[in-house]
Formats: structure tokens, C-alpha cells, sequence
């Protein structure tokens, strides 16, 4: 009979001791992560770091009134001779910190003051400024009260899609430091506004001297320059791509303006009655070649349909104007060319852009 109660005691032992190793290997469920407050983190985090290196830009002029400080509109300036507008650090050196701008915004100013996020105000110098592309480089004397700004990351544009989420910054109405929210919806828009057109087009709210500020992407990386709006509509904004801002900044910086390769042509697109008299889908037409041009000196005549360069097609005008402006003298190019019902294939190199034709 003991024999039986001392295996039933040592049963309910291991038992207990099974059920008690059990409890405490049972894992407690894991919190769930809400994945809005999670954005909303990070959006916040993005702004915390990036504002210290958004700046306002305040310019003033003699005489009739100044430009208006955004590139869409019809509002005025906030009094006959100031302009506002903004801008952000993309660059250092040991003795100046670079800010990058629309060039509307300091066009035709005789003082410029850069003011910072945390109100200091300084002299701001023109580097240089490129109204083709609408943009422009400014510097400032590193102080003490700035030196430690650092300049915003610098994203890319070659995986930008639409529906990405993106952030605006700038300082509308001299509001101070403002960040707007929303997507990317189109690539590569034209307005007509500039010569050289790429836009990303955004409903992130961009407002009268927000002109400048950045575009960033949701990893706190500049994507764009924010640069025009259709007061018209609503949530209608529009950015310079950081890639093509970028490599117009670093021209700037090295030789004081851009160097832009240069064809010699006037073009114009083709009307439905060409393309279906020619029976071609896509090309311009060639309504002047500037003499001493290269393509003067290849040949190309009035008349020719320029079809493809460096086997990219050309749509319209805008795409030869903006493949042009992404290339540099001496770039060399393969050109076809329709001509009274023929392909011609012609090989050159590019001239440095004039102010005449392409």
C-alpha cells in the first residue's frame, strides 16, 4: 500500500513540475505595432532632423517692385521691394555653408539675408544663379552660431515612384519653418514655366515662399527643390528632381554658371499632318540651323526631322531640349534624321550652349 502512495506522490510531483516549466516557457503575446503611429513617428523624427538645415531667404531691391518669390500665382510680394523665399543647406567647406534656391526668388536682389532656424540672421552671397533651370547657389560665412548645421542628405530620383510619400519645407508667408505631407503623383511634368522642365509633381501643400525649400523622400533624403504651384488648383506643387538641381549646383560652384551641350538647331514639334504625311511617330522638325554650329558643320538642314540622339527618342522639342542640357561640350552624339523619306544616321560633338537654339 505505501508501496502505491509513494509512486502516486512522485506521479503528481513530476507532474506538477512538467506544468510549472511549461508556464514559465509560455511567451507573453507581443504588443501590437500600430503601423500609423509608426509613420507618424518617423515623419516626425524626418522634420526634428531636418529642420536646422531649412532656411528662409529674404531679398531686397531697388526701384519697382521685386520678383515674386514662387514661380506660380498672381499674389503679391509682402511689401514693393522684398522677396521671400527658401532654401537649404547642401553643402559645406571649412569656411562657408551652401545653400541651394530657386533663382527666382534672388533674381535681381542687391541684398541677400539668410535667415536660420534658430533666427540668426547673416548676409547671404550669390555664388551663382542659372534662370534656364531656375536655380541658384548661395553662400554663407560660417560663425559659431551655424558652423554646426549640417547639410541635408541628398536622395535620388532614379526610384522615386508615384504614390511614394513625401515631405515639403520651407517657410511660406514667413511663417517660419513648415512641413506639408503627401505623395508623389506624376514624374517628369512640363509646365512651360522654364527651359529646362523635369518636375515631380506632388499634392504635399506648397504655398507662396516655399520656393526653394526641399522635397524629402520618407527616408528624411532630398528628392526635389521645391519650386511652382497652380493657384488655380489645389494640391498642385511641383519640385526640381534633386539629380538635375544637383549637377546644375555643382556647375555653378566650379565654373560660375552651366555648361550645357549645344546642337545649334530651332525645332518645333511635329503637327498630327507631319507625322502622318511622313508617316513617322515621333521626331522635331528643324526650322533653322545656327550657322557655325556642329550642326551646321554636319550638315543637318531646315527641313530635316531629327528622330533620335544617342538612340533616345525625341518625342517633342521639350525631350531634345532637356537630353541636351544633361550633356556637356565636346559630349559626343549620334543623331538620326529623317530626310525626304530616308534615315540618316550623322555623328558629332557638342558645341557649349549659346543663347541661340539647342
Amino acid at each position: 500500500m505505501k508501496k502505491h502512495i509513494y509512486i502516486l506522490l512522485i506521479t503528481l510531483s513530476l507532474g506538477i513540475f512538467i506544468f510549472s516549466c511549461k508556464e514559465k516557457n509560455v511567451k507573453k503575446p507581443k504588443k501590437e505595432i500600430n503601423p500609423i503611429v509608426e509613420i507618424q513617428n518617423k515623419l516626425a523624427s524626418i522634420i526634428d532632423k531636418t529642420a536646422p538645415s531649412i532656411v528662409t531667404i529674404f531679398t531686397y531691391s531697388q526701384g519697382d517692385k521685386a520678383p515674386l518669390a514662387y514661380n506660380s500665382g498672381e499674389e503679391e510680394p509682402f511689401n514693393e521691394n522684398e522677396s521671400l523665399g527658401s532654401g537649404f543647406v547642401f553643402k559645406d567647406d571649412n569656411d562657408f555653408l551652401y545653400i541651394l534656391t530657386n533663382s527666382h526668388v534672388i533674381e535681381k536682389s542687391e541684398d541677400i539675408i539668410i535667415k536660420f532656424f534658430n533666427n540668426i540672421e547673416k548676409k547671404g552671397i550669390l555664388v551663382g544663379s542659372d534662370s534656364k533651370s531656375d536655380l541658384a547657389v548661395l553662400k554663407v560665412k560660417k560663425v559659431e552660431k551655424i558652423k554646426r548645421i549640417k547639410p541635408l542628405h541628398l536622395g535620388t530620383t532614379k526610384n522615386l515612384r508615384v504614390g511614394y510619400f513625401v515631405i515639403a519645407g520651407g517657410s511660406p508667408y514667413n511663417l517660419g519653418h513648415t512641413f506639408t505631407f503627401g505623395i508623389v503623383s506624376a514624374l517628369h511634368r512640363n509646365l512651360g514655366i522654364s527651359m529646362y522642365e523635369n518636375y515631380i509633381q506632388t499634392d504635399a501643400a506648397i504655398n507662396p515662399g516655399d520656393s526653394g525649400g526641399p522635397l524629402l523622400d520618407i527616408n528624411g533624403d532630398v528628392v526635389g527643390v521645391n519650386t511652382a504651384i497652380i493657384q488655380s488648383g489645389q494640391g498642385l506643387g511641383f519640385a526640381i528632381p534633386i539629380d538635375d538641381a544637383i549637377s546644375v549646383a555643382n556647375e555653378i560652384i566650379k565654373y560660375g554658371h552651366v555648361r550645357r551641350g549645344w546642337l545649334g538647331v530651332i525645332v518645333q514639334d511635329l503637327t498630327q499632318k507631319q507625322k502622318k504625311k511622313f508617316h513617322i511617330k515621333n521626331g522635331v522638325y528643324v526650322l533653322k540651323v545656327i550657322e557655325d554650329s556642329p550642326a551646321f558643320a554636319l550638315g543637318i538642314k531646315k527641313g530635316d526631322i531629327i528622330i533620335s540622339v544617342n538612340n533616345t527618342v525625341i518625342k517633342n522639342s521639350q525631350v531634345l531640349k532637356y537630353l541636351l542640357s544633361k550633356m556637356k561640350p565636346g559630349d559626343s552624339v549620334v543623331i538620326q534624321i529623317y530626310r525626304k523619306g530616308k534615315i540618316i544616321v550623322l555623328s558629332t560633338k557638342l558645341g557649349e550652349m549659346l543663347d541661340k537654339g539647342i
